[in-house]
């Protein structure tokens, strides 16, 4: 993302606010606690515009209108989902909104996308008593399921790899931490 560099173009779905300073910027959500943050805090710069969309992930076709409003969706956006594929089953066929997405940017665009896996036993079983509590359940996938999110897109290496390992610090000391996500960013070509 990097290339875009002070002329950032976000769309941020379901990941709080944002600051204008790097370019213009758009957060999406549905959720009214982050609405009533946006209300009190979002503001544009001379450097940058921000704005928010009162939003839910699965009508993207009004995401996309309203970010238009704010981004020029023909130069190339980033568009960040991170977490938020959890929240939407299968049967609400979350491939087709990122691919809806998606097709409404331009080549050049990028998405990053990152969310939970089924991969870890002690996960599994949290999501699981989390779901049986809830009226809001969430969804992990297999690795090779939230990969699938990238379909037709140019993969950045290193892929689609545990969040953890994706771009490690070089100075850190490895840490034994569980697969508990994955991440990946792609460009659309």
């Amino acid at each position: 993302m990097t290339a875009f560099g002070r002329q950032l173009k976000l769309l941020r779905i379901r990941a709080g606010l944002g600051r204008p300073e790097f370019g213009k910027r758009v957060g999406c959500s549905a959720d009214p606690i982050v609405l009533a943050h946006a209300a009190a805090l979002l503001t544009s710069t001379r450097e940058g515009a921000c704005a928010y969309v009162d939003a839910d992930v699965r009508d993207p076709e009004r995401i996309l209108a309203e970010a238009a409003k704010t981004l020029d969706l023909s130069r190339p956006v980033a568009l960040t989902m991170l977490g938020i594929m959890g929240q939407i089953s299968d049967a609400e066929r979350p491939a087709d909104l990122v691919s809806t997405l998606m097709s409404a940017l331009p080549p050049g665009s990028y998405l990053v996308l990152s969310d939970g896996t089924n991969t870890n036993e002690a996960l599994n079983t949290a999501v699981g008593v989390y779901n049986g509590q809830s009226a809001n359940t969430y969804h992990l996938r297999s690795p090779q399921e939230i990969a699938s999110f990238f379909a037709g897109l140019d993969l950045v290496e290193p892929g689609v790899v545990s969040t953890a390992a994706w771009r490690p610090d070089a100075d850190r000391a490895e840490e034994d931490t569980a697969d508990v996500s994955v991440c990946g960013v792609a460009v659309k070509k």
